[in-house]
């Protein structure tokens, strides 16, 4: 397992957004329906959202009233995303030195899923379909985007 430098850490999500959220997650009040709440954990939401962040080229969002989701320590269980957010910050930032502060580069991390995140809700909120399959629409058209500017 790789060693999580982000373990003292909580991650944060804006306040307004709480409620939808929460209803697509699982384990969040959800509708207990994957169909309707595709994601696990609030924590999966916020690694969505990154990743969205990241795709679209977003720049950090930056949220004064948040709520803390969940000890960043979490991120060890699924540790590639750890490697993820680095790999992200470097490639974003050019900055290597700063890859050795470990807040900066979750600071940087939490601005980008807080920046994905009404992107997310819009994703997930399409009323033509359930948003499980909202979000598996977006990941197959990322992936039949692959070599095209997005």
């Amino acid at each position: 397992m790789t060693e999580n430098p982000f373990s003292s850490f909580n991650i944060e999500m804006p306040k307004k957004y709480d409620d939808q959220i929460k209803s697509y997650c699982m384990t969040g009040g959800g509708s207990k329906s994957r169909e309707q709440s595709p994601f696990d954990r609030q924590v999966d939401f916020w690694y969505s959202a990154f990743l969205l962040s990241v795709k679209y080229k977003l720049a950090p969002a930056t949220e004064k009233d948040t709520y803390n989701v969940t000890p960043a320590t979490i991120l060890s269980t699924d540790s590639y995303r750890i490697t993820h957010i680095q790999a992200a910050y470097l490639a974003i930032t050019e900055d290597f030195e700063g890859l050795a502060e470990n807040k900066k580069v979750f600071d940087f991390a939490i601005g980008m899923a807080n920046a994905g995140i009404p992107k997310l809700l819009q994703i997930l909120s399409d009323t033509d379909q359930k948003p499980l399959w909202n979000i598996l629409d977006e990941v197959e058209g990322g992936l039949s985007d692959h070599g095209k500017a997005v």
